[in-house]
């Protein structure tokens, strides 16, 4: 029994030791923020709670009960994290059918013809299918941020005209400053243009769930549409989607 809780340590410490290595990643692309501390931090607790807790739990007393309960709550931590990785995978392949008019959800940009690798991850998937289904209308999103010379939406409309789609398609919703906005704001366009209600989403993989089940709220029948990520990025993205999911978890809780 004990070597196999040696192993299993050893084990666990290994996968601790990726994991922070993942989350490091995003250095690589000039970036540390907030998702990838959260993910580095979950790891580095992992790691000591694996060291500590043998030598912890043989003192018994306060000392070993309060190891367990903290062992405990980082188990429910990790099953949770597990429970929302299985949403975010679970909405990325809702295809739409021909012609479903498209929604952008907005992103980082730096002038109003270069943006960030998400945003233009998003733009290029929806230029393909807006290239591919000719008669599909598609709405851009996005305010202008504080550290942003113009609108997310007007780039991403500079950008798709440049890729031959036609102005007429493209509508503009600017005053927007997160996801929920982007697909309310975007409600009011679709029904003053008359555009419907179905239409397809496009944002990055671990970012879909949330997208479509506020795209829903917001009165639309959503579908998906997948754009790349960066693979040295997504450690942040990640780890911050994991704390957006069980932020807006608890609102709606308490909301409802």
């Amino acid at each position: 029994m004990e070597t196999w809780k040696k192993v299993g340590r050893i084990l666990g410490l290994v996968l601790c030791g990726a994991g922070c290595v993942w989350f490091l990643l995003p250095l690589l692309r000039g970036g540390f923020r907030l998702g990838a501390v959260f993910g580095l931090g979950v790891c580095a607790l992992g790691a000591l709670l694996l060291v500590f807790y043998p030598r912890l739990a043989r003192k018994g007393g306060w000392k070993k009960a309060l190891v367990r309960l903290a062992a405990c709550f980082y188990c429910l931590g990790l099953c949770w994290a597990g429970y929302l990785t299985g949403l975010m995978l679970s909405a990325q392949n809702r295809p739409a059918p021909a012609n479903t008019p498209v929604i952008v959800l907005g992103a980082q940009v730096f002038s109003a013809e270069r943006m960030g690798v998400s945003l233009a991850g998003r733009v290029e998937k929806a230029a393909q299918y807006l290239q591919e289904n000719p008669e599909a209308a598609c709405i851009v999103t996005g305010g202008q941020g504080g550290d942003e010379p113009c609108p997310e939406a007007l780039t991403q409309r500079n950008n798709l005209v440049s890729r031959g789609i036609g102005e007429e398609r493209i509508y503009m919703e600017s005053e927007s400053h997160n996801t929920r906005q982007n697909l309310d704001f975007a409600m009011e366009i679709a029904q003053r243009e008359g555009l419907g209600t179905e239409f397809v989403i496009v944002t990055q993989d671990f970012h879909m769930y949330r997208a479509l089940q506020l795209a829903e709220n917001a009165g639309f029948t959503a579908y998906s549409l997948t754009a790349r990520s960066d693979p040295l990025l997504l450690p942040e993205y990640y780890g911050r989607e994991l704390l957006s999911l069980t932020k807006w978890t608890v609102e709606r809780l308490i909301l409802e």
